[in-house]
């Protein structure tokens, strides 16, 4: 049996009245043996319990009587320039009294389907549209499988939101308050990346087949580049004899990188080592023992002389003589500025090398004085000397003239 109903609302069912001849009532029962056509609008009323319509039909002020309902023969088709049906629930205010509605609606630029939220009353409310579907959206735009897995893109979702595009897939996440901020997460078959849109740039990128453990933040909130258990705040790891990071500056004016490696080294007791990426060997080298190999000159800014070092020059320094510098020297058991340097400990090379330096110099002064004073010895050595030898003369004379 088919039904071809045509009314003034979408949901309401229409009847009409028609001769007695055309139909067999029996008490209480309406049995038709052919179609219900009513000519006109006007409301029409089923008050039952339960009615039951074996058969499809259309619902609306477009069909006609030669409806067919399509592939599949639904039973129920709603014809209308906007068709839709209207959930109105009248509970009361203390209960779930929402009202919504699907509606097949739109423009000719967008065509819609969508589910609507009318509020508490479907007549004086404005709806909003909290699910939308846009015409002629693809096949697996949105997928709910029944793990609860959802798959955009893929009618097989593998994981609770799998998401498949040709090229790449991508999530845009964009927050629309204040300053306004779009970010993307992207994956192609080359890489994975975290894009900032709204500036332009890419501030996170992951290529395809990185190894294992390449990044890894642990829960102590250390970070571990080649390692899932970083021991220090930084930890590069590698599975070889060496490991080592570099620094570039991308603007520098002649050598742009520096490596720092730490080796097993010639003694393999562990060697670090500090190299500028310019072709030749490390600039400094240090081993487990503490032994330092510089490939170059040390300057070093550690404390200043305590001494004065080159203020010992200055005519207003108070300098020992040499017999009172050298009774504190044994007294001490040091030179004075050098200060003690005992066996077996470690000292600051610096300070012992500028003290060094100060003693040092009052070395030089001391010999300075002292050549000057064996200098006026000798010429008054000379002139006795030559004093001796002019009355030698003499006693010589007066001996040859007795």
């Amino acid at each position: 049996m088919s039904f071809i109903i045509r009314t003034a609302f979408p949901l309401a069912i229409a009847l009409a009245a028609a001769p007695a001849w055309a139909q067999d009532v029996i008490g209480d029962d309406l049995v038709l043996s052919g179609d219900i056509t009513q000519n006109g609008f006007g409301p029409n009323f089923f008050d039952a319990a339960y009615s039951s319509f074996s058969g499809s039909m259309c619902l609306g002020n477009n069909c006609t009587t030669s409806e067919a309902n399509g592939l599949g023969n639904p039973p129920l088709k709603l014809k209308w320039s906007e068709a839709a049906i209207l959930f109105e629930d009248t509970s009361s205010s203390s209960f779930a009294d929402r009202d919504w509605r699907i509606a097949a609606t739109g423009s000719a630029s967008q065509e819609t389907f969508q589910i609507q939220d009318w509020g508490a009353d479907w007549s004086t409310g404005t709806a909003t549209a909290p699910f939308v579907i846009v015409g002629d959206a693809p096949a697996n735009a949105l997928w709910l499988d029944h793990t609860g897995n959802i798959g955009f893109g893929t009618s097989l979702p593998q994981a609770d939101l799998h998401v498949i595009g040709a090229s790449s897939a991508a999530l845009r996440m964009e927050a629309t308050s204040g300053t306004s901020r779009t970010w993307q997460a992207n994956a192609s078959e080359a890489s994975f990346w975290i894009a900032d849109v709204t500036a332009n740039t890419t501030p996170f990128a992951l290529e395809a087949n990185t190894p294992n453990d390449t990044l890894w933040l642990a829960s102590t909130g250390f970070v571990g580049i080649g390692t899932a258990s970083p021991d220090a705040p930084l930890e590069v790891s590698n599975d070889d004899t060496f490991s080592y990071f570099r620094i570039t500056a991308e603007q520098a004016a002649i050598n742009q990188s520096a490596d720092m490696t730490f080796t097993g080294g010639p003694l393999g007791t562990g060697e670090f080592r500090y190299n500028i990426v310019d072709g030749d060997g490390p600039e400094m080298k240090l081993n487990a023992n503490g032994d330092m190999e510089i490939d170059g000159t040390l300057t070093t800014g550690g404390p200043t002389c305590a001494g004065g070092c080159d203020a010992v020059f200055d005519a207003e320094f108070e300098r020992l003589s040499v017999t009172d510098h050298a009774a504190l020297m044994w007294d001490k058991g040091h030179l004075p500025a050098v200060g003690p340097t005992l066996p077996g400990e470690a000292f600051n090379v610096t300070e012992k090398m500028g003290a060094m330096l100060n003693e040092l110099e009052h070395a030089h002064i001391y010999i300075e004085e002292l050549h000057a004073e064996l200098g006026a010895q000798k010429a008054e050595k000379s002139e006795m000397q030559a004093q001796i030898a002019a009355l030698t003369a003499r006693l010589d004379a007066l001996e040859v003239a007795e």
